[in-house]
């Protein structure tokens, strides 16, 4: 028990619980089954350990460095949703958002969810100077705007397209806490930070553009194109991390740009 209250924060334990909650609702609901429910105990049991081997580096960082690598493995696969024991829920199917667009796809992802709040509240920590993160960044913002919307209509993956349709309010509680949470909380929050604690020359910019590579991957599906004008974009995104420091600055800079995609040019992209 003493070693318990050592390693582990009362507030740490205080998350662990709040998760678990998360867990047995998604159980009772059916979104999770026990195999899925086991999976993301263990991988927060990884993310206590991580954190704990964070904060006290007499310990190997050897096992430090590959705890991460393990973690980054489990989430990536489970992003990718090839773990078993999770109901991911069909919402969308096909629809046409834009009548020139391939069409789109949307699933309420409990296995990306809860993955991305293991590390939220386990590992990166969390800061609530939103405002202040705001004003370092938002002029980076609008050049990662510019940047990403010019490029866009270059390579014509989009055209402008003004519309708004009812089930946008259905997508966006979707995208900003299931996609922009997940995603950012994954490639900033964890594999940026973890990167550029490393003692290593130029470490803040290896680890921008690392993550900016495996944010890039991820949208594999998308093509070569597209994956990269994804790592572009999880570049820019990097550098407002890096700014900021926030977390929360940079699920908010995604789902801002999200929106103006949806709403101003062809979502997700033209045919």
């Amino acid at each position: 028990m003493e070693m318990i209250k050592k390693y582990i924060r009362k507030e740490d334990l205080m998350k662990s619980g709040l998760i678990f909650s998360g867990l047995l609702i998604g159980l009772l609901l059916g979104f999770i089954e026990w195999t899925g429910l086991l999976i993301i105990v263990i991988l927060g049991g990884m993310a206590l350990m991580y954190s704990s081997l964070e904060r006290n580096e007499q310990y190997s960082r050897f096992l430090y460095h590959s705890l991460a690598a393990v973690i980054f493995a489990a989430c990536i696969a489970l992003y990718q949703h090839i773990v078993p024991g999770f109901n991911n829920v069909l919402y969308f199917d096909k629809i046409r958002v834009s009548k020139d667009a391939v069409p789109f796809t949307m699933y309420f992802n409990a296995d990306k969810l809860l993955a991305g709040l293991v590390l939220l509240l386990l590992v990166i920590p969390l800061r609530t100077d939103l405002w202040r993160g705001i004003k370092k960044t938002w002029m980076l913002f609008l050049m990662t705007l510019a940047l990403l919307l010019s490029l866009s209509v270059l390579f014509h993956f989009v055209r402008f397209d003004f519309k708004f349709h009812s089930y946008f309010i259905i997508w966006g509680i979707n995208n900003l806490f299931i996609v922009c949470m997940a995603e950012e909380v994954l490639f900033r929050g964890f594999l940026q930070r973890h990167l550029s604690l490393l003692n290593i020359r130029n470490a803040d910019f290896i680890s921008v553009a690392v993550a900016a590579l495996g944010f890039g991957l991820l949208h594999w599906q998308g093509g070569a194109a597209y994956v990269s004008y994804a790592v572009v974009a999880g570049g820019m995104y990097g550098w407002i991390y890096q700014r900021s420091q926030n977390i929360f600055v940079n699920i908010l800079a995604h789902f801002l740009f999200n929106v103006i995609h949806i709403i101003f040019f062809t979502y997700p992209f033209l045919q």
